[in-house]
């Protein structure tokens, strides 16, 4: 009997006006989490306006990856954008609601995210 394949961990980019995106497919655990960080920090020496994260294909996060967020989100607040989490996969979305983090997430387009200082913070229900 052959082990089962592993799931293909995929990130993929695209700037819809000034806002960057990047969509995350599978597993983002230690061995994925430094490509992930990889990709965002390129992502946010382009200087988007707003940074948006698609999970919905996001199979597993591990600490690794909440570690690359949370920078992430740290080093876009130091120029006033905003880090958005997009459509967590029902895995995604259990981390995300135990951790407790102070992430803005919003389900569907991202379109009524806030802006950033609008003083307003999404979180999971």
């Amino acid at each position: 009997m052959s082990a089962p394949a592993a799931e293909h961990f995929v990130i993929d980019t695209h700037r819809d006006g000034s806002t960057e995106v990047v969509v995350v497919r599978g597993e983002v655990d230690t061995a994925t989490a430094p490509l992930l960080r990889a990709v965002l920090d390129t992502v946010v020496g382009r200087r988007p306006g707003r940074l948006e994260v698609d999970l919905s294909g996001a199979s597993y996060l591990g600490a690794h990856a909440l570690t690359a967020l949370t920078e992430t989100r740290s080093r876009l607040a130091a120029r006033r954008v905003r880090l958005v989490l997009r459509d967590p996969s029902p895995a995604a979305r259990r981390l995300l609601v135990r951790t407790d983090l102070a992430l803005d997430i919003v389900d569907g387009d991202g379109a009524d995210a806030p802006a950033y200082g609008s003083g307003r913070q999404l979180f999971l229900s």
